[in-house]
């Protein structure tokens, strides 16, 4: 029996997703997308649920679309190939509507081959740890196409609207330390201890005040698209939000007890 093009774990307070297809540098499929689809959606309101770990099985974290399944389309029409590839970009979008609106930290375990669409996903996240291995490359170009899932919306908010256009419209590729130089990342680990250092770090976040992690998320996700005043008011609704929960009481009283927080995600 084959094994499922992604997998999906809760496992205790962390979510893991991992893309599934190693043989073909994990390229994406249109099941992958629906799968991811519906895990974010089960754990998107979830309390249990305080971290998320996405990452790509064997040696990369994911090659873009199956570029070798574009070939069926060629004997098509113009008019049936844009329709075709229409559709199939829009297929991405109920996944970056839920990571948009996602009130969990989402860690990008990124290891090997980074290209084309995958780029956005790898932007889309709050915690970039990026092996030694990592290779950015922006694919689209080199197949006479403009970009998708999202990349133009992510990528300039990550590396500036500037240095996006370069990367994109000559079909840049950056290794880890370029990568981490450009905004796409927040550190650089060794390969061989870049599962370690990522259960460190999903640890470190399901062990906060997660009403407080996912209010701020969402708080500095929204902000270039607010007023300043707008952004101060939804800051003082949420900071009251934060101050009716059991984690406010405890950090508080930890606080002045000069001991350590013991958060519970409440």
């Amino acid at each position: 029996m084959n094994e499922p093009e992604l997998l999906t774990e809760i496992d205790g307070p962390i979510a893991r997703i991992t893309f599934n297809r190693p043989q073909a540098r994990n390229a994406l499929t249109a099941v992958m997308v629906h799968d991811m689809a519906a895990f974010l959606q089960k754990i998107e309101h979830d309390p249990a649920v305080r971290c998320v770990i996405m990452t790509g099985a064997g040696e990369h974290f994911m090659a873009g679309g199956d570029v070798a399944g574009f070939g069926e389309a060629l004997n098509a029409t113009p008019a049936e190939r844009e329709a075709d590839f229409i559709r199939r970009a829009k297929g991405a979008l109920p996944v970056f509507e839920v990571l948009e609106r996602l009130n969990k930290p989402l860690i990008a375990k990124v290891r090997g081959a980074v290209a084309g669409a995958s780029i956005s996903w790898v932007a889309a996240a709050d915690f970039v740890l990026l092996s030694d291995t990592a290779l950015f490359v922006f694919a689209h170009i080199h197949l006479g196409a403009s970009p998708d899932g999202g990349l133009t919306w992510h990528l300039p908010r990550a590396v500036g609207l500037r240095k996006a256009k370069e990367l994109v419209l000559l079909g840049g590729r950056l290794n880890a330390q370029e990568a981490l130089a450009a905004g796409l990342g927040n550190r650089i680990v060794p390969n061989a201890e870049l599962d370690a250092e990522t259960e460190v770090l999903a640890k470190r976040l399901a062990e906060g005040p997660s009403v407080a992690i996912g209010r701020s998320k969402l708080l500095l996700n929204q902000a270039s698209a607010n007023s300043q005043s707008r952004q101060m008011e939804l800051e003082a609704e949420s900071f009251g939000a934060c101050a009716a929960t059991e984690d406010f009481v405890e950090g508080v009283t930890a606080f002045t007890g000069k001991r350590k927080a013991a958060f519970k995600g409440r």
